[in-house]
Order: C-alpha cells, then sequence, then structure tokens
C-alpha cells in the first residue's frame, strides 16, 4: 500500500498552493480528482522523486521512499516507479518497440524482448513495433507509452492525466484497456484526473483534491451524487 503524507508550498506568496494531504492507495485504481491547479500532479511528482516535499513521509509498503524526519530521500531511479505522462514523452527517434525496450533496459536482452512482444500483445499494438512515434495516433502512442512504463516492472503505477490529448471515442477505448491491464498485471495505480467519466469507469476510489487539500474519500458513484 502507498501512504503518503505530503507537505509542499508552490508558487510564490500572492499565488502560493499549499500542498498538505494524506493519502493511501491499496489494490485497483485510486482516482486524484479534481480541478487544474489543485495539487494532484505536484502529489504525483512527490510519490515519483520529481518533486521534494518540504515535509513529510512516502512509503510504499516496507519501503520508504521519503521521510523529512529521518533525512530519507530515496532516488527516482530505485523507486520502482512507473510514470505516464499527459504528453507520452516517447523519443521521437526510436521505433516504439525501442522505445518499450528502454523501459526494459534492466532485464537481460532476451528476456526485455520477450517482455516486450508479451507488453504489445497485452495493448493490441503488434503493428506498430517499426514505427517512430510521428506514424502513430494518439491512441496508440498513449499506449506505447504505458507499455514502456510497465516494462520497468514498477511496484506502482502513476499516470497524469493520461487521456486529455485523445478524442472521445478513443478516450472510452482507452479507458477500458487501463482498467482491464491493471486487472490482468495486478500493479496499484493512481490515476490522476478531472474527467467526470475517467473517474467513474476506472476508481475504485477516488480522493478529491480542493486547493492542495483532500476533501471528500470514497467510491466516485458515491461523492459525485
Amino acid at each position: 500500500m502507498l501512504d503518503a503524507r505530503i507537505c509542499k508550498r508552490l508558487g510564490k506568496d500572492g499565488s502560493a498552493v499549499v500542498i498538505d494531504v494524506h493519502i493511501q492507495a491499496e489494490d485497483g485504481i485510486t482516482v486524484l480528482f479534481g480541478h487544474s491547479g489543485a495539487g494532484k500532479t505536484s502529489i504525483l511528482r512527490a510519490v515519483a522523486g520529481i518533486q521534494i516535499p518540504d515535509e513529510g513521509r512516502i512509503t510504499l509498503g516496507e519501503t520508504v521512499f521519503f521521510d523529512s524526519a529521518s533525512g530519507v530521500n530515496m532516488p527516482m531511479r530505485r523507486r520502482g516507479v512507473g510514470f505516464v505522462f499527459q504528453n507520452h514523452l516517447l523519443f521521437p527517434h526510436l521505433t516504439a518497440e525501442q522505445n518499450v525496450l528502454y523501459g526494459a533496459r534492466g532485464d537481460t536482452r532476451e528476456s526485455a524482448r520477450e517482455r516486450v512482444c508479451d507488453l504489445f500483445a497485452l495493448m493490441g499494438i503488434e503493428k506498430t513495433v517499426g514505427r517512430r512515434p510521428h506514424e502513430l495516433s494518439g491512441g496508440e502512442q498513449q499506449r506505447v507509452a504505458l507499455a514502456r512504463a510497465l516494462a520497468t516492472n514498477p511496484a506502482i503505477m502513476l499516470m497524469d492525466e493520461p487521456l486529455s490529448s485523445v478524442d472521445a471515442a478513443t478516450r472510452t477505448r482507452l479507458t477500458d484497456e487501463i482498467a482491464y491491464i491493471q486487472q490482468q498485471t495486478g500493479i496499484p495505480f493512481l490515476y490522476v484526473t478531472h474527467n467526470y467519466e475517467e473517474a467513474l469507469r476506472l476508481g475504485k476510489t477516488m480522493i478529491l483534491i480542493e486547493e492542495g487539500k483532500v476533501t471528500r474519500l470514497g467510491a466516485p458513484a458515491e461523492i459525485f451524487r
């Protein structure tokens, strides 16, 4: 289980936002829901190790990622966290297969290729193997980005509004696929969105974030009702 107490001041005095949250994420998909600027992405970045909290404690199971009291700040590369960004961040000069192989670079060559083959089959994107990102649709780019993150064998998956740049029909398909992939892998997902339908379709638990604070916690349907 992810257990994160995060306190972080963002911005200058006049426009400062103070993130002050205690969140937990267990099995399934936990949705961080709220308006843009509420602090959702900053929470993900703190869990991943991209952003350092001013104070707090972040643990995943028995592993301590961050503890301001004892001076622990585990480097991002050692946290075992998969991160799918809003704008995919695929390497433009690499093929889809090479992008995903980059995620599996800690494996042996043979096991990496086997894992990548399995991931492409899981995503249903076998035909994209030799294409570069500019030759892929938005939905295909997102699937490749997710496959690359999964190739790292993460202990938890962080997803920052991954479907914001695709059309409504593609979003519906990808939402179902993300739910399926989470069920197949068993990896806990922490998923950021401000899209009502995504939260309802994906969230086992939803955490409502407003102005850097947790204001509601529960099943998405109950909170929206």
